[in-house]
């Protein structure tokens, strides 16, 4: 384990979206290629239909994506056209109703807000920036409602559970249902208004360490 996942594990933080939400009852959805989920889709019920079913067998409040998920529902989006290898989730995805509210987990700065706009990418995104323990890292929250931080700028203090944003449309969030994709980041890259939140699995080994287990501020003992 990183330092910076270690501290992780050990610190408290706010919840991102509401407690009753992040904590409620759960449909943890497996979209790997080898997901039984996948022999009840047909060309008249999508795998987002089946995933309304399950969600509704079990009353859940929250829909959850996992983290390190080899899956196979990129290729089909446009923002995936060139890069076909790329099919690692490397955040985890918090399916609730769109204009949820998302509210930081400790506090930061505002560090890039952007609008990326292709079929199957984040639409609004924002990243903040954080320092716990003598250590930096940004977390990157993405698939927003844009009108929900339109007053917000580069270089805004945040403070833990403050609200900065919420969650977006299918309209507005890259053409996915609505929910909030959360992703941890040690060192981010040159280009400050996007970081990659699917990844080739040639190179997970790096995205596995730069980028820890989001669970590890979430704190849900399901997804352990």
């Amino acid at each position: 384990m990183t330092p910076l996942a270690n501290t992780l594990r050990t610190h408290s933080f706010h919840p991102v979206i509401p407690q009753e939400l992040q904590f409620g009852i759960g449909l943890i959805v497996d979209l790997s290629p080898s997901s039984e989920l996948w022999n009840n889709v047909t060309t008249t019920h999508s795998f987002a239909d089946e995933i309304v079913r399950q969600a509704t067998a079990i009353k859940a409040q929250i829909v959850i994506g996992r983290y390190a998920e080899n899956r196979m529902i990129y290729q089909d989006k446009a923002n995936f056209s060139a890069c076909q290898n790329r099919t690692v989730h490397i955040g985890i995805d918090l399916g609730v109703p769109a204009l949820t509210p998302v509210f930081s987990p400790l506090d930061g700065e505002v560090y890039s807000i952007a609008n990326h706009q292709d079929d199957g990418d984040y639409g609004p995104m924002i990243i903040l920036r954080h320092q716990l323990n003598g250590i930096g890292f940004f977390t990157l929250y993405g698939h927003l409602h844009q009108a929900a931080h339109a007053t917000l700028n580069v270089g805004d203090s945040i403070k833990a559970g403050e609200q900065f944003t919420a969650v977006g449309t299918t309209e507005e969030n890259g053409g996915w249902a609505p929910h909030l994709h959360l992703q941890v980041i040690e060192k981010i890259n040159t280009n400050a208004n996007d970081y990659v939140g699917v990844v080739d699995p040639a190179e997970l080994d790096f995205y596995l360490r730069n980028c820890p287990n989001p669970n590890l501020i979430l704190k849900r003992s399901d997804l352990d």
